[in-house]
């Protein structure tokens, strides 16, 4: 399974609701209970970040984009990178 980073930026503020908030937290319960979702969470700068697991960017793009936040463009952009983790058992990539 790979890693990516999605960044979540350009937010619009004038199209939170109740009803969006609460969507977009069941989309994250669900992710988290299928094993996907490792983190997330806002930045202090406005953005957000999500690490999700998948086995290629274009299924980790499908979790994305089936969050309401990504349906209601409440965060405009978002970019998606795979990332490798440096760990103490491989050696924080030197080997």
């Amino acid at each position: 399974m790979k890693k990516f980073v999605v960044h979540l930026f350009n937010k619009q503020p004038s199209l939170m609701t109740d009803q969006l908030i609460n969507d977009h937290v069941n989309h994250l319960k669900k992710l988290k209970k299928k094993g996907v979702l490792p983190f997330c969470g806002p930045c202090a700068d406005g953005t957000a970040l999500m690490i999700i697991e998948a086995a290629s960017v274009e299924e980790a793009n499908h979790y994305v984009e089936e969050d309401p936040f990504s349906k209601q463009d409440y965060y405009k952009d978002r970019k998606i990178v795979e990332i490798t983790e440096a760990t103490v058992e491989n050696n924080f990539l030197m080997e």
